[in-house]
């Protein structure tokens, strides 16, 4: 197969979302992790004041790593799109749906409230850039 220069932007860009997306889910997870070790402390009766302060300093490296990798998510999805073949608007579309979805913690019953919203802020977006 001969992939031609959009083709493989695409592909790249794709491969891109894929890392941004999966350093978000490990740094989350991670925070969380933290944060149930440091209520773990919390809920001790016997734990000290210096474990306590290792684990509140772990916490905050965590949540701003988590944050680093949201965000770079988010600038990275809205990001204009490459022109593409048709068909993509809608791929692009589910890309923001889910990456709403997952901003707000991955709640049951949003698919549609996500999906419209998503619509919204593509329209937008090509709108303004094309």
């Amino acid at each position: 197969m001969i992939m031609t220069g959009s083709s493989m932007q695409t592909g790249s860009r794709i491969q891109v979302d894929d890392a941004l997306r999966n350093a978000y889910r490990t740094t989350f997870q991670e925070y969380a992790r933290k944060l149930e070790t440091l209520q773990s402390l919390m809920n001790s009766a016997n734990s000290d004041a210096a474990r306590m302060n290792v684990a509140l300093v772990e916490v905050e490296q965590a949540r701003v790593a988590h944050n680093d990798a949201r965000d770079r998510l988010a600038k990275e999805l809205v990001r204009p799109p490459l022109p593409a073949a048709p068909g993509s608007k809608e791929h692009h579309i589910r890309q923001t749906a889910r990456l709403l979805w997952e901003l707000a913690g991955r709640p049951d019953g949003t698919a549609e409230h996500d999906w419209r919203q998503a619509e919204q802020l593509v329209r937008t977006a090509t709108s303004s850039c094309c």
